[in-house]
């Protein structure tokens, strides 16, 4: 039977890929006294799994271009983004708006600081945990990023991008060096240590300092907060990770599935709105769901606008899928051939552009 959301290591190159995801069974696939069988079980994640590839490769790469055309021209009734509009110095790019329903409303030191942060929720019951999707911090928004971070008990920081890209500014670094402790505002920050490995890890102690903050307007929660900023710096703005990373994105979810996660690349929507649309795919697929990306792509730009900003981000999170349902060692010979098929015109479209 398939452990999902693990991140054990196998000898089977099959058995490997699948064990990437943790321990949950497809909820569906259990009757209602539970009783149902493992090998069941198993049958209905392998078939939705077959369905993924069939109906991937079906629409194939010009279909799912056009699918994401058809989205992209979607207009959205419901966004409003007045609080963005007010706040145009605290935004990184003045054409990624933040959405008004769903955006982080900061408490701590408001009355002096402001309540505003280009930062959205993502919460769906699919989802084990929230996700707080932000722009990279700029240099007088720092403070700001820090009081979400201390505010919401986020666990764990994803960086989705470099400090600079190409020569250009994609976020200033926010935290202090090893070793280091700094002060934003009113919250101060160490860095308890650095690893590296297949991630950057950077383990931080946030703690509140309640100088000069209204008591009206400090946290309930004072206790040191330990925070783990997890960095993948190998993915180009606008553009996809190489086939090589397609297995990363399973296994740099699993690092924070235990609380509230911050994740951001530069602008916020990109990078980051392909990464939370997996963790949509995985935990729907956990949960026996159909993963439809059109439909995931649909319900996380109602939470944060704009989410996937290219149509090459698109195709690649239909890739990182396809490869992972690829490494099923129960799949039918069909759908290897199929999927196969599908990984080979991405490749090639790749290449051409």
């Amino acid at each position: 039977m398939l452990k999902l959301f693990s991140d054990k290591k196998t000898k089977d190159k099959k058995a490997k890929n699948n064990n990437n995801l943790n321990e949950k069974r497809p909820a569906s696939a259990q009757s209602s006294n539970g009783t149902e069988s493992e090998s069941d079980h198993h049958r209905e994640y392998v078939k939705t799994l077959e369905n993924f590839i069939f109906s991937t490769e079906k629409l194939g790469i010009d279909g799912l271009a056009k699918q994401y055309r058809k989205l992209d021209a979607q207009l959205d009734s419901s966004l409003s983004f007045d609080a963005f509009k007010i706040n145009m110095h605290k935004n990184r790019y003045s054409d990624v708006v933040c959405r008004d329903n769903t955006r982080v409303k900061l408490t701590i030191d408001a009355s002096k600081q402001g309540d505003y942060i280009h930062a959205n929720y993502v919460k769906n019951p699919y989802l084990h945990n929230t996700f707080i999707c932000t722009q990279g911090p700029l240099q007088y928004t720092t403070h700001d990023f820090w009081r979400m971070v201390f505010q919401e008990r986020a666990q764990s920081i994803l960086m989705l991008c470099r400090v600079i890209e190409e020569g250009r500014p994609k976020c200033v670094m926010y935290w202090p060096s090893n070793g280091e402790e700094e002060t934003y505002g009113c919250i101060r920050v160490k860095n308890m240590g650095e690893s590296s490995d297949e991630f950057e890890v950077v383990n931080l102690a946030v703690t509140f300092v309640p100088d000069d903050v209204a008591a009206n307007e400090q946290p309930t929660d004072k206790s040191e907060l330990r925070v783990n900023l997890i960095k993948w710096p190998n993915w180009p703005d606008r553009g996809v990770p190489d086939e090589k990373c397609h297995t990363v994105p399973q296994r740099l979810l699993a690092q924070v599935r235990q609380g509230p996660c911050v994740v951001h690349c530069s602008a916020g929507i990109g990078r980051t709105g392909c990464v939370v649309a997996l963790e949509f795919a995985y935990t729907r697929l956990n949960k026996g769901v159909k993963v439809d990306f059109e439909e995931i792509a649909n319900e996380l730009r109602k939470q944060r606008a704009q989410c996937i900003q290219t149509e090459i981000q698109y195709l690649y999170i239909h890739r990182v899928m396809i490869a992972f349902a690829r490494g099923e060692a129960e799949i039918s010979d069909k759908a290897c051939a199929a999927a196969d098929a599908f990984l080979k015109n991405y490749d090639d479209h790749l290449k051409r552009n």
